[in-house]
């Protein structure tokens, strides 16, 4: 347990693998590189952690929504890669997917996929077996032959530069963020998907309405767990610009799906969310500046949702996750090369004195029940 018991650990009451893949270049200053890592985290019942952590066999960068795929019942990972304003040992490689081996003593490399630039971010299938992986102007269908990757589908070009996406708790619905430039000052909007019978094909473009608010470089969307809504957070994830930014809440229950409520002002840097598996609130990381991060605590039992509250946290928040059975709440910390535990009580999350230690810079997070 992780609070209010005598286990000097953390233990999970189902089994939990996480895997974090880990950016060792993420803000640290010129001319002191890192090597990236990967490090998986067997969780169980009654035993303390299980860690392991690589360094310098699997490529990541900090730069996208911090997110990867597990897939095989938690056999391999798929991290992507890119090099965009990316320096170090990263700035020369291609856009590419690796293909991880998590129950290998030696977290074996089984497989690579070179993608067009761009490589942003990669999500899994909710067959367990397949992947999509964005890059530019693609949504790329990744199937896999013993943990080696082969592009089973793809949609057709699209104008815009895909930034971050979700797909749906049913896998037929993806929501994507698409930009008009490479750049933090990029005009984006919010686009819709679908896929079906293995084709990836686009259905519309998602609207605001007016008296809600604006959309105003969304990022990082996510789908409820009951797939009835998608939040999507404004900003494009930077903290260094004004004003704080609004959480938008699109209705996917309409025949148009369309934003009809927005928080405004939750904070700058709004940089990942997660969703409680009732689908009851979720929980944002805020990056806020260089110095302070915070979660902030969003209630959906209400219509309009609303902020509850704000835990602070050590800077960078990247990549958050609730294990499958809703009792915990896992979340990356960049700066502090560990990942922060909490215990889920109703609405309340309550920090574990715990933590669960990576490799240098955790920058994207995934987890499964084993």
């Amino acid at each position: 347990m992780i609070t209010g018991s005598s286990t000097p650990y953390v233990t999970s009451a189902i089994s939990v693998r996480i895997v974090s893949a880990n950016d060792g270049d993420a803000n640290q200053p010129p001319g002191l590189e890192r090597q990236d890592s990967i490090t998986v985290i067997d969780l169980s019942p009654k035993a303390p952690p299980q860690t392991r952590t690589v360094f310098g066999t699997v490529p990541n960068t900090f730069n996208g929504a911090p997110s990867l795929a597990i897939i095989s019942d938690g056999r391999y990972a798929v991290i992507p890669n890119h090099s965009w304003g990316q320096s170090g040992e990263n700035s020369h490689l291609p856009s590419l997917i690796t293909v991880v081996d998590l129950d290998s003593t030696e977290l074996k490399t089984v497989g690579t996929l070179p993608l067009p630039d761009h490589a942003w971010q990669a999500a899994a299938h909710p067959d367990g077996d397949r992947v999509i992986v964005i890059s530019d102007h693609h949504l790329h269908l990744i199937e896999f032959d013993n943990g080696i990757p082969r592009i089973a589908a793809k949609s057709e070009f699209f104008p815009l530069f895909f930034i971050s996406f979700a797909l749906s708790p049913d896998g037929n619905s993806i929501i994507v963020t698409a930009a008009d430039k490479i750049a933090y000052s990029a005009d984006v909007e919010l686009h819709l998907f679908r896929l079906e019978e293995g084709e990836i094909r686009h259905t519309r473009q998602i609207e605001i309405d007016p008296a809600v608010g604006k959309i105003d470089q969304p990022f990082a969307p996510r789908f409820s767990s009951d797939g009835s809504r998608a939040l999507v957070l404004n900003g494009l994830g930077l903290a260094g610009r004004p004003p704080q930014d609004a959480v938008l809440s699109i209705d996917l229950t309409l025949d148009i799906p369309m934003v009809t409520e927005a928080i405004p002002h939750i904070a700058q840097g709004l940089e990942s969310v997660a969703f409680h598996p009732s689908s009851d609130f979720a929980v944002v990381t805020c990056i806020d500046g260089p110095y302070v991060g915070h979660l902030a605590v969003i209630d959906l039992s209400v219509s309009p949702m609303r902020l509850l509250y704000y835990l602070p946290m050590e800077v960078i928040p990247q990549g958050i996750e609730f294990s499958p059975d809703g009792e915990m709440l896992f979340v990356q910390a960049i700066m502090a090369d560990h990942i922060d535990v909490y215990r889920v009580d109703g609405k309340k999350l309550i920090k574990s004195p715990y933590v669960l230690h990576t490799g240098e810079g955790p920058a994207s997070m995934a987890l499964i029940q084993r």
